[in-house]
């Protein structure tokens, strides 16, 4: 207790309103910078899952959001937009086993215009619907 008076007679003549106040604003404006920089997009390396899946590409507050590539330890890849860590926008998903699709997703799944070539070269092109070809007849 002896000490903690000490340091309060030692240093109260700095402790005087103006003081404070510019502490407390100097505080408050570092604290801003702080959020409006965390929010600005860069570039990184996510290792996901205990490293079976590996993110490389643009990171907003740790996660994956803009353009990037995620691989799988499968073998599998998708190269494309992300949102919030899914699949959104243009991209291309390649299987391990052979086939792929590349167009439109939505919340992951194929949805919108697109390319499903399969292991067998057979190609099915135009709308997708929830991970589902749409225009077979």
């Amino acid at each position: 207790m002896d000490r903690v008076k000490e340091f309060y007679d030692k240093y109260k003549v700095y402790l005087t309103r103006p003081n404070l106040e510019l502490l407390a604003v100097t505080v408050i404006v570092l604290s801003a910078i702080l959020v409006f920089t965390s929010g600005i997009p860069g570039k990184g390396v996510l290792m996901l899952d205990q490293g079976n899946i590996k993110y490389d590409g643009t990171l907003v507050r740790g996660k994956m959001n803009g353009q990037g590539t995620v691989t799988f330890k499968n073998g599998d890849s998708y190269s494309g937009n992300f949102r919030n860590g899914v699949f959104e926008g243009k991209g291309t998903f390649t299987s391990q086993s052979g086939w792929k699709y590349e167009g439109d997703f939505s919340d992951g799944q194929a949805d919108g215009q697109g390319k499903l070539t399969t292991e067998g070269n057979v190609v099915y092109e135009g709308t997708f619907k929830q991970g589902i070809y749409q225009n077979a007849h």
